[in-house]
């Protein structure tokens, strides 16, 4: 049984698997470069704050303050800015009071009862600061300096995604890549199972292990193992079937040649009957033994068919010939519309001449009487077209679908005639050898249609 091969393939499944797992590894690795960036910057720059905070307690008093106010000012007010981040950057200096004595351009003015000594951090008029506030060892003077909370974190994402964009940008050549690899890795996978979609089960074979990966070489192992056990119940098969054949044909022969005399020699009409009756059921079984005997000999991959150009329609007209008297029985009229120079096929005359008589057999046996039997062959693009239509009672879709099985016959034909049912395995089997395929479809006649189209490119 085919699946429907609607699941998921192992190459999109290992190559999902490891995805998921680079993007987890990715977003965790990004959550930690990102913490980690975040806690690094803040000790660089807490530290930096208490540098410049001791840097300003030594050079900075009351007294030098007051007595250079004046030229203090206009250095730190003079110019333009001369840096964007100017403004996110302080320091101040106020006295027991809170009263600024110094400061640097848009210091934020804090409460200095809001401010404690260390490290602290203020939100002033929607901004928050960061902010590291150090007694003078001078005098009571109190030295703030601080900066804007983006700037730690301007830096935090410029560091983390200095490291985190690349491997967003290349995750596409990262897929591919590993999309690529899956694939090369599953090569020898899809090695072995065009191995078995090769195989046809009249000519089975081992698939080659070269180069299969451990991994699988349990399966391969086992699969050879049962083409083997396969090819072994085949060939018993092929055996039995030819054998027991062979076997019952000659007491087969026997006994209709002496249900013959006896029907002869007697006068009793009721065993007459009896008779006639049991001659029937011979000549039926006579037929199935030799279409099993045919089709054993078939489907036989041992013998060597030497293909040489033959002439359908030749083949075609000494079909009709033959069977004449037969269809005549029957008042069944014998048609053929055949090409006169486009029937030529390489292939086995004998088997073609096989084929055509189960074709033109099974027609005039299932069809009524006063049918039309017509015999069709002719090119159709790049394939040459054998065709047998009748104007039987045909078969419906669901009966077409099974007819080729062996020993199918459709339930109104069971009683009606003796066929075996095999004809159109036989007729299948013949047009497997010439690579040819069957087709059954409704005829123009009203009845089945039986087309074999040979590929002729």
């Amino acid at each position: 049984m085919r699946t429907d091969g609607s699941g998921l393939s192992l190459r999109k499944r290992l190559t999902w698997y490891v995805v998921v797992t680079l993007l987890l590894m990715t977003a965790s690795s990004g959550v930690a470069i990102y913490q980690g960036t975040s806690h690094e910057a803040d000790e660089v720059f807490s530290a930096s704050l208490v540098q410049t905070a001791r840097i300003l307690d030594g050079l900075i008093s009351r007294t030098a303050i007051e007595t250079n106010r004046r030229q203090l000012k206009r250095a730190l007010e003079r110019g333009p800015k001369a840096h964007e981040y100017e403004r996110k950057l302080f320091f101040a200096v106020l006295d027991e009071n809170g009263k600024m004595l110094l400061h640097s351009r848009e210091a934020p003015k804090f409460p200095r009862k809001n401010i404690e000594t260390g490290f602290s951090e203020i939100k002033y008029k929607g901004k928050k600061w960061f902010t590291f506030a150090h007694g003078s060892s001078h005098d009571d003077l109190l030295i703030i300096v601080g900066e804007r909370s983006g700037i730690r974190e301007e830096l935090t994402e410029y560091i983390g995604g200095g490291l985190l964009y690349p491997l967003i940008f290349l995750l596409p050549l990262v897929l591919w890549l590993l999309w690529q690899i899956v694939g090369v890795a599953l090569k020898p996978l899809q090695v072995v199972t065009d191995q078995l979609l090769q195989q046809d089960l009249k000519h089975l074979k081992s698939i080659d292990v070269a180069g299969v990966p451990k991994e699988i070489s349990p399966l391969v192992d086992a699969l050879n193992q049962m083409i083997g056990d396969l090819d072994a119940a085949y060939l018993r098969e092929r055996h039995f079937v030819s054998d027991a054949s062979h076997e019952l044909r000659n007491p087969l022969a026997s006994l209709l040649i002496n249900v013959d005399n006896a029907i002869e020699e007697s006068s009793d009409t009721g065993a007459i009957e009896s008779l006639q009756s049991m001659k029937l059921s011979i000549m039926r079984l006579t037929h199935l033994v030799s279409q099993l005997l045919a089709l054993s000999h078939f489907e036989n991959p041992d013998i060597d068919r030497e293909f040489e150009w033959v002439d359908l329609g030749q083949v075609c007209a000494g079909v009709v010939e033959s069977r004449q008297a037969r269809a005549a029985a029957k008042s069944i009229t014998l048609e053929m519309k055949i090409s006169a120079t486009q029937c030529r096929i390489k292939g086995s005359e004998s088997l073609l001449e096989s084929l055509l008589s189960n074709l033109v057999d099974n027609a005039i046996l299932y069809c009524p009487r006063a049918s039309r039997v017509r015999i069709y062959c002719d090119r159709e693009d790049n394939d040459l077209v054998l065709a047998v239509d009748d104007s039987g009672p045909g078969l419906d879709a669901a009966q077409r679908e099974k007819a080729a099985g062996r020993f199918y016959r459709a339930a109104d034909t069971k009683a009606s005639t003796n066929g075996a049912g095999l004809g159109l395995s036989i007729v299948e089997t013949i047009t497997a050898s010439h690579s040819g395929r069957m087709l059954l479809s409704e005829s123009e006649l009203g009845g089945l249609r039986v087309s074999i189209r040979f590929d002729m490119t």
